[in-house]
């Protein structure tokens, strides 16, 4: 296993693992109470299987895709079935993939690394595509996110992108509270796949305690808000929580999943481009001509006053 890459900015640290899709498995902000990691990973014997797909980046689609399969320009290609429960597809393949380390610039406040993958004519996936993950650990509380995905391919190539963070407060999650933009819930089938319907879902636009609520759902954020929209994740009791961003818009990151693992210690709040099986939908799946790039960015930072 290849060496973690760690980020020190002031009392923020961060700990990754490029060969594991960039996975983050600790991120430790300081707190008024002391350093307090908000990322759950796993135990080091687990990196390889990464249970949960934690914390890793989410390409070329996030989600499930329906009997791992799809149509793009006449062409029928076909992923692996790894979630045998609902026959789907579930999260592309960049999670388990190398990345290069391309640089890495640390000043007194800030510390960032470069990530590079890319991807030749992967099973399922036989387009050509480079990907460059930037993350910025930031001494004030804070991890910035820019993905940028280029189009090396003599024709046009479909895709979307997430990232799969669980978020921990150190405490159970009924203790916690949540709150999120204005959003439409998607209505999903016994398999987990989309019905095509949409929902308003007003349940977390005030601060709302968890209590025993069960998520696995993914949402549509307002595509017209061009700029960042957060979702607030705080323990009132611990005196800290942190804010969610993502930048949405016209090609932005326009949906959200959220999921309470069974173990409920975390939260995952997952910024994704598009819908879930969107490779089939359409929904919010970006498609780039030649030599086009797209560009994300979302992010986390600690916040006091809750």
């Amino acid at each position: 296993m290849s060496a973690p890459v760690h980020l020190q900015a002031g009392q923020s640290r961060l700990t990754l693992y490029p060969e594991f899709g960039g996975m983050i498995n600790a991120l430790e902000f300081a707190t008024a109470g002391g350093a307090r990691n908000v990322i759950d990973g796993v135990a080091q014997g687990e990196l390889p299987n990464n249970p949960g797909y934690r914390s890793a980046l989410l390409f070329p689609f996030p989600n499930r895709l329906r009997d791992g399969r799809y149509q793009f320009s006449g062409q029928s290609h076909q992923f692996a079935i790894n979630e045998t429960a609902s026959q789907t597809a579930l999260h592309g393949f960049l999670f388990a993939k190398e990345a290069s380390v391309v640089a890495q610039q640390q000043t007194a406040t800030a510390h960032s690394v470069q990530l590079h993958y890319s991807c030749r004519d992967e099973p399922g996936y036989p387009f050509a595509a480079d990907l460059e993950l930037n993350y910025t650990l930031r001494a004030e509380g804070a991890l910035d996110v820019e993905l940028t995905v280029v189009n090396h391919d003599a024709c046009a190539i479909p895709f979307g992108i997430g990232w799969h963070p669980y978020y921990t407060l150190g405490c159970d999650l009924a203790e916690c509270q949540l709150q999120a933009p204005a959003m439409q819930r998607s209505v999903i089938d016994e398999r987990m796949l989309p019905t095509g319907e949409y929902v308003a879902d007003e349940r977390f636009q005030q601060p709302v305690r968890l209590g025993d609520t069960v998520l696995d759902n993914c949402f549509a954020l307002k595509a017209d808000v061009e700029g960042d929209q957060c979702v607030r994740f705080f323990n009132p009791a611990a005196g800290f929580g942190l804010e969610l961003w993502q930048r949405t818009g016209n090609n932005g990151m326009n949906f959200l999943q959220l999921y309470t693992p069974p173990e409920r210690q975390s939260l995952a709040i997952e910024p994704m481009s598009c819908g879930v099986d969107a490779l089939n939908t359409g929904e919010g799946l970006q498609i780039l001509e030649p030599g086009q790039q797209y560009q994300g960015a979302f992010g986390v930072r600690l916040i006091e006053s809750v």
